[in-house]
């Protein structure tokens, strides 16, 4: 359901045929003007056309959510966010310069 509402919203939609018939212009509605274009069949989703940085985007965020231990880390961080145990910047950089100090 989040698809079709998703792309409903933020796609072109264009049946197969149509498709076909108008590559070209639509490749370079999504090159040039970083449209998305959800190609139907039959009157339902069959493929998505989307700018080549946003499907190398989706591939290393799924390659991320993939890994057990990066999204541990990933939920230990939001965790540490949300009960406001956070380090500022300026702290970090002196805490490091401290340590490299004292080696």
């Amino acid at each position: 359901m989040y698809v079709i509402a998703y792309t409903s919203l933020m796609a072109k939609v264009v049946p197969v045929r149509e498709f076909r018939s108008n590559l070209s212009e639509l490749l370079s509605d999504v090159a040039d003007r970083r449209d998305h274009v959800l190609v139907t069949r039959n009157g339902r989703p069959a493929a998505a056309l989307v700018p080549v940085d946003e499907y190398e985007a989706l591939e290393e965020t799924a390659e991320i959510l993939s890994d057990a231990d990066a999204v541990a880390a990933l939920e230990a961080g939001l965790a540490e966010l949300s009960r406001d145990e956070v380090v500022s910047l300026d702290d970090l950089r002196r805490e490091l310069t401290e340590r490299r100090a004292a080696r």
